[in-house]
């Protein structure tokens, strides 16, 4: 038996690389957002607490079934400038939430109960749209790329 080498093609057969379903990029938001929702809520709903963990657990089971085909663009789109810029611009971003909103809720308190639902929601909406449109951009130029006439 003749054994032959694995040589990984740059694209799909078709020709064309398709990224990852919207639901995707809000699951990810979530993962993100889930450890500030947990420490909002966790003090009345204690199933709150494992949400972090079940939400790791989703992106395991994904990383395996699902999203095996795609794992090596998702490498490369992880490896991106764009992707390193983009976790930089939301620690960032979040380091400066938080300054900004311990400095409001020193002055405004029923804000400070609401802190972590703030930090949240703003990481959920910052993680999902900048994920999604460096995925977004990867791919324009990866596609254009390959179809010059597009």
């Amino acid at each position: 038996m003749q054994e032959t080498a694995f040589v990984p093609g740059p694209r799909p057969v078709n020709g064309k690389i398709t990224g990852l379903p919207g639901w995707y990029f809000l699951l990810v938001g979530l993962l993100v957002a889930s450890n500030d929702l947990t420490q909002q809520f966790a003090d009345r709903y204690s199933w709150v607490a494992v949400l972090p963990l079940v939400l790791v657990a989703v992106h395991v089971v994904l990383w395996f079934t699902m999203l095996s085909r795609r794992r090596r663009y998702l490498r490369a789109v992880w490896r991106s400038k764009q992707a390193l810029g983009l976790v930089a611009l939301l620690f960032a971003a979040r380091l400066l939430l938080q300054l900004g909103l311990t400095a409001l809720t020193d002055r405004v308190a029923p804000l400070h109960s609401y802190t972590h639902l703030i930090l949240g929601l703003t990481m959920l909406v910052l993680t999902t749209a900048g994920a999604w449109f460096d995925q977004w951009l990867v791919l324009r130029v990866v596609n254009k790329q390959q179809h010059p006439g597009f």
